[in-house]
């Protein structure tokens, strides 16, 4: 696209042309703002996250802290006393297992189970707050 200007000279009335490539004036243009933009960019201050106390392994694997690992043992352990518990009262041999079959605040309720057929041979409820074993 082009603009026709058109100039006067002094006392002659002479018509001068002259053409203006839109298009050159605003590539031009583009230019100029890419370089201040580039400039802009360059002069932007990026500041890491740093997470203290934590190393990349931490970061990249499934780590889990102390306190997980705590409280999870807490809960396997109160677990392993409750078949405990039952096995003392059941007895134990290869052809039964113990199964917690429902866990209802203090109460946990355990199935001792035939190992071939997986029948239910035996219920006992046990109050882990008293370590009581009641049959069923």
């Amino acid at each position: 696209m082009y603009i026709i200007d058109r100039e006067t000279h002094g006392d002659e009335n002479h018509n001068v042309i002259n053409e203006i490539d839109l298009n050159a004036t605003t590539e031009n243009n583009t230019e100029t703002e890419n370089e201040t933009n580039t400039e802009n960019t360059a002069n932007e201050v990026v500041t890491p996250t740093i997470e203290p106390n934590v190393t990349e392994e931490e970061i990249n694997s499934d780590y889990v802290g102390t306190e997980e690992q705590e409280a999870g043992n807490d809960e396997q352990t109160v677990e392993e006393k409750v078949i405990e518990l039952v096995k003392n009262q059941y007895g134990t041999d290869q052809s039964v297992s113990f199964n917690i079959a429902n866990v209802d605040g203090n109460m946990y309720y355990v199935s001792v189970n035939d190992t071939a057929t997986t029948a239910v041979l035996a219920w006992y409820s046990v109050d882990i707050s008293t370590n009581t074993v009641t049959e069923q």
